[in-house]
């Protein structure tokens, strides 16, 4: 009998033996800790290189829809293109002067669709944003010829601003994801560009498109000017600028996210006018 009971015991004691063996040890306090540790840093790796790589998409796409704008503008000033509604009229007098009417496009007699400016940085606005205006000369001087300067005096074609209520002449194009324009080394104090069909007898032409298209730095036209003040010195400006200078003429863009800027150069070395982009690996387009 105590042979059974003893044979029984170590039967039970063999039999925790097996079940203790089995049985799953969980991670201790301290390994928790280290695991969670590890995990989080790599998914902090992995989060950082998807933001960087998703900063530098957004600038590349920001980037090259200004330059893309920019050369647009250029196109459709040398195709003749503007955006009339037909709800304005222009009337030659000493000066072209707009008024709320019907007047289709090509129909305003005395005045001439002359080209376009951009402006840049308008104001304080967040985001960003730049101007595109249409601009309008005379067909005619006082003595019945030709303009052939873009200026106010007695052979010039006295160019303005399509500007007024309701005219919706004047487009308004958001700079994207933060972008912005900045100072560089090399700027000059011009936020305004213009590009202006030829006029006679000018021999500072460079052929872009269909027609022959010119482009001006509008003098002494800061960055983060108002609206009214970017028109007026477009139309008290634009023939003191130079035509066609020599260097072109460069804006730096900051990226908005990204250790990055790109300068966009318009014209430049005599050649057919074109936008050229050049991107930087800094924030100042140093290069």
């Amino acid at each position: 009998m105590a042979e059974n009971v003893r044979s029984s015991g170590s039967a039970y004691a063999i039999l925790r033996a097996m079940k203790g063996g089995l049985k799953a040890h969980g991670f201790t306090v301290a390994e928790t800790m280290i695991v969670l540790a590890v995990t989080g840093g790599l998914f902090l790796v992995v989060a950082a290189s998807l933001s960087g790589r998703q900063a530098r998409t957004q600038f590349e796409q920001s980037i090259n829809e200004v330059r893309s704008q920019i050369q647009q503008t250029i196109n459709e000033v040398g195709a003749g293109f503007y955006p009339n509604t037909g709800n304005f009229a222009c009337t030659a007098g000493a000066n072209p002067t707009f008024a709320a009417g019907t007047t289709e496009q090509g129909e305003n007699a005395g005045c001439t669709f002359l080209g376009k400016a951009i402006q840049f940085q308008v104001g304080t606005s967040d985001p960003e944003i730049m101007k595109i205006y249409t601009i309008a000369g005379l067909q005619r001087t006082a003595a019945g010829d030709e303009p052939t300067t873009y200026g106010a005096g007695a052979t010039g074609a006295r160019p303005r601003v399509v500007d007024g209520a309701g005219f919706n002449a004047t487009e308004t194009k958001p700079l994207l994801y933060g972008l912005k324009t900045v100072d560089f080394t090399g700027s000059t104090n011009v936020g305004t560009v213009a590009f202006v069909n030829s006029l006679a007898s000018n021999a500072s032409t460079i052929v872009s498109g269909a027609q022959q298209v010119n482009l001006i730095p509008i003098p002494n036209s800061p960055r983060g000017s108002s609206e009214a003040a970017g028109i007026n010195r477009i139309n008290v400006a634009i023939g003191s600028g130079t035509v066609n200078p020599a260097s072109g003429v460069s804006f730096c863009f900051q990226s908005g996210a990204s250790n990055q800027s790109g300068l966009i150069t318009i014209g430049g070395n005599g050649r057919q006018l074109s936008v050229d982009l050049s991107i930087r690996s800094n924030r100042t387009c140093a290069p």
